[in-house]
């Protein structure tokens, strides 16, 4: 699940993990599909990643790393 609020994203994905993390990034690398052409491409996120049991919930800004 992605939202869009502003220029932030919020995600909720599924992981095989059961571990607890609470991640502040600036470089981690993601990777993104253009809804429009379906290509996929390795961009940049910058925000908080919290690592749940098989649960990994996103709130970041997504960047090419030309920015």
């Amino acid at each position: 699940m992605t939202k869009q609020f502003g220029s932030n994203f919020f995600t909720i994905n599924i992981r095989n993990g059961v571990g607890f993390d609470l991640e502040f990034t600036d470089s981690r690398a993601v990777w993104v599909e253009n809804s429009f052409t379906e290509e996929v491409i390795a961009m940049l996120f910058e925000g908080v990643v919290l690592l749940l049991p098989f649960v990994v919930v996103t709130f970041g800004k997504i960047y090419s790393g030309e920015d």
